[in-house]
């Protein structure tokens, strides 16, 4: 598999993503279902014309048709967004296979050299597949893996509640989930970097933040199962990410 291709495409799936992450509803209006189409399209001028061309261009233009139909229903939203990753992932892995000729066009080495010696020194280089794997992960961990929580949240009936019995507002879930990502992005870093210890310190932050708000059991088990799942999700994509450095 030509992993760079895989994951420069994959990546621009992940971006074009980005602008749900913070709402809990589906998709709405044309801004998102062109946003959604013409960012992964970005990547076609880069790749030899050919079969697998074609059927990437097809795909990539299907693919926020289907999505659209898929989150018309808010009931089952995480859901079908994670069956869209998981689709988008085996259909990209499987176009950038053996099976398929797919591969970069003849320029774009040479343009990918005058960007490096315009923006760095002329001898530098930049490893493209690293690039693209850390930021993968990244990727991941920002929109993918709070998609993921928030579904396994939902299927252990675990609802976000305040001390007073009432659900917390959305001004507090979403000061929440901003804590979730940046915990998730330094955990992330924290294992590419092999700096294990520190990532007590975060969880120990989170806790900190979050004392005053410790007093109902429900309440408790509810910060801790999230905050081990969220945890859980940033060590298995840096650990999927180290593979390929």
């Amino acid at each position: 598999m030509d992993y760079i291709i895989f994951f420069s495409i994959v990546n621009l799936i992940l971006i074009s993503r980005l602008r749900l992450t913070m709402r809990d509803d589906g998709i709405s209006g044309r801004k998102d279902l062109f946003w959604l189409t013409i960012i992964p399209l970005l990547i076609l001028p880069f790749l030899s014309v050919n079969l697998s061309w074609f059927l990437l261009a097809l795909y990539l233009l299907i693919r926020p048709l289907v999505l659209t139909f898929l989150e018309r229903s808010n009931n089952r939203l995480n859901r079908n967004r994670i069956f869209t990753l998981s689709a988008n992932i085996l259909v990209i892995g499987l176009l950038a296979s053996p099976l398929f000729e797919m591969r970069f066009a003849y320029w774009s080495e040479t343009a990918s050299e005058w960007l490096i010696d315009i923006f760095l020194m002329e001898e530098s280089f930049v490893d493209w597949l690293y690039f693209n794997a850390v930021l993968f992960g990244l990727l991941m961990v920002l929109n993918e893996s709070n998609i993921a929580i928030r579904f396994t949240l939902e299927k252990l009936n675990l609802a976000p509640l305040s001390n007073d019995h009432h659900k917390i507002d959305d001004e507090q879930f979403q000061t929440g989930r901003v804590i979730g990502f940046l915990e998730r992005i330094f955990v992330f870093l924290f294992i590419l970097l092999n700096q294990y210890t520190a990532i007590g310190f975060i969880i120990a932050a989170k806790g900190i933040v979050r004392y005053p708000d410790f007093g109902k059991k429900s309440f408790n088990e509810y910060i801790l199962i999230g905050t081990l799942i969220s945890v859980l999700f940033a060590m298995f994509s840096a650990y999927a990410t180290k593979i390929f450095l």
